[in-house]
């Protein structure tokens, strides 16, 4: 009997030591929390297995502006190794809820309050974003460097696709005006050689506010001239305005652009942007 009491307690003790060390081990791994989730995407590239990232926003309606943050959310953030967030304004609501490490990226690629925040959409800033990661995560855990060079340097590859695809479309933009709903795809557009024809329509739409008249007439007449190689319009938008001008592109047969400010379900970012690339590369071939 006590041979067998002695042989239950030794198995009690061994359960919870393998359980207290893999509690450990677990504890031992970089949390890291990222406002959305197309950051979270670039975070959990470079950190594999090594760690774990949450994306406080991976809903594609939800808008970030917008978010209230909840004790959950406080929680998560105080409790991880590293915030990340685009800054500028867009989601500074993280800013409020004492994280130990902020790492904003706005900051990292040289932007500035007033400066276009939809940040994601300059695929060297995300590049830069994982050069930053990849050199973050090796000096915390300097053992498995290599590791998250490697996992780096493969992400990398992946964005320099994209890359290519804005250089090759480029080479037959050649400057030509465009008109977009909001400055969502302004950056994308930018490095594929367009420019953008309405900024001052788009600035108020951003907004949230009804354009001018003398605003709205003036894309009106770019859309029937056919001024314009194409129109962007945010999907996610919900303007009786935007909905007017895009069924005016479609009466002049004016092509247009559609894109959304946060990730579609189901998509990786290289995916989601590889996707709107290719709806100015098909517009150029048509």
């Amino acid at each position: 009997m006590l041979k067998k009491l002695s042989l239950a307690l030794s198995l009690i003790v061994t359960i919870c030591f393998g359980l207290s060390l893999n509690a450990s081990a677990q504890a031992a791994k970089t949390q890291v929390i990222t406002t959305t989730d197309f950051y979270g995407e670039v975070a959990q590239e470079v950190l594999g297995s090594k760690g774990k990232v949450t994306s406080i926003i991976n809903n594609p309606s939800t808008d970030p502006h917008d978010f209230e943050p909840t004790t959950k959310t406080a929680k998560q953030v105080a409790q991880a190794d590293l915030v990340i967030y685009n800054g500028i304004g867009y989601d500074s609501w993280v800013k409020k809820l004492n994280g130990k490490k902020y790492l904003a990226v706005a900051s990292l690629v040289g932007k500035k309050d007033g400066d276009n925040e939809h940040i994601w959409y300059d695929v060297p800033a995300m590049i830069s974003l994982t050069e930053k990661l990849a050199t973050y995560f090796s000096k915390k855990d300097a053992k498995n460097a290599d590791y998250y060079q490697k996992n780096a340097q493969a992400y990398i590859k992946e964005l320099k696709q994209l890359t290519t695809l804005e250089t090759n479309i480029a080479k037959q933009a050649k400057g030509k005006k465009v008109a977009v709903s909001e400055p969502v795809f302004d950056y994308a557009l930018a490095s594929m050689g367009y420019k953008v024809a309405n900024k001052h329509f788009a600035k108020a739409t951003e907004d949230e506010s009804d354009p001018s008249y003398s605003d709205i007439k003036k894309l009106q007449t770019m859309i029937k001239k056919k001024q314009i190689a194409f129109f962007v319009q945010n999907t996610q938008s919900d303007s009786k305005v935007i909905d007017n001008m895009a069924k005016l592109c479609q009466e002049n047969d004016v092509p247009i652009v559609k894109v959304t400010e946060t990730k579609p379900k189901g998509k990786t970012y290289v995916q989601w942007m590889t996707q709107e690339f290719k709806q100015v590369q098909k517009i150029q071939n048509n």
